[in-house]
């Protein structure tokens, strides 16, 4: 599976290749920080950014659904609906087993998209 996504003024694309066997490649300018960065640094420039609310949480988590089902030609709620996204945003899974925990996440939804929300996830925890 293969998505581009354009967050935050960044396109990001992810590749996934089964459960947790996922790279995502970031434009050429990152892609060297990206190497160099410890594992779950989310923003380029050096200091992670504060974590946010568990509404600001969910309103990424959102956008992310609305961008991941925008690319599918479906209704965000096939990717994931409302609860789940705000169960997500109050336990915040940091792995594919507490991701896997969520109301709503079965085995395709984790394998299509487990990635990209813990990937969000992460980052607006500033991980």
């Amino acid at each position: 599976m293969k998505i581009e996504l354009r967050v935050e003024g960044r396109t990001v694309v992810i590749e996934a290749a089964g459960a947790v066997s996922v790279q995502v490649l970031e434009d050429a300018a990152a892609a060297s920080f990206a190497e160099a960065a410890p594992a779950g640094f989310a923003e380029l420039g050096g200091e992670a950014p504060a974590p946010v609310s568990g509404a600001e949480l969910f309103e990424r988590l959102a956008l992310l659904r609305r961008e991941l089902a925008a690319a599918e030609g479906v209704p965000p709620f096939v990717v994931f609906k409302d609860d789940a996204l705000r169960e997500m945003a109050e336990k915040c899974p940091q792995d594919i087993a507490g991701f896997s925990a969520i109301g709503g996440v079965g085995k395709a939804k984790l394998e299509k998209y487990g990635a990209a929300f813990l990937a969000a996830i992460n980052e607006g925890m500033g991980v």
